[in-house]
């Protein structure tokens, strides 16, 4: 995967890519909505689509994009969060667990109850 730019995208731009099925547009696609926007439940929502991705850069970007989310907006569901992220931690890849440790601690350290 080659390095671009993020670009902030609105709902339709970002949908569009998230749809595309290709692996590098859902990426952009994901990290595009964290950087562009405001409605974070549905941004949060469409990180959780994508977190068991059998593709796993397209899975730990979702993690990741989590894990931004919190850090800027201060919030996430965390009833449907951290199930997921739960189950995330027993991956069998070592990259997935590593990237969900990272998003637990922007967690942790970005929402306060």
């Amino acid at each position: 995967m080659q390095y671009h730019e993020i670009v902030p995208l609105d709902k339709a731009a970002a949908g569009e890519l998230l749809l595309s099925g290709d692996e590098e547009k859902i990426v952009m696609g994901l990290l595009g909505l964290v950087e562009g926007n405001t409605e974070w439940r549905w941004v949060q929502d469409q990180c959780l689509r994508f977190v068991n991705d059998p593709r796993v850069t397209v899975a730990r970007v979702a993690i990741m994009c989590l894990g931004h989310l919190a850090r800027m907006e201060g919030k996430l569901d965390l009833d449907k969060v951290m199930p997921v992220l739960d189950d995330c931690m027993q991956h069998e890849n070592p990259a997935i667990r590593g990237v969900t440790e990272d998003t637990l601690s922007d967690i942790s350290i970005y929402i306060k109850d």
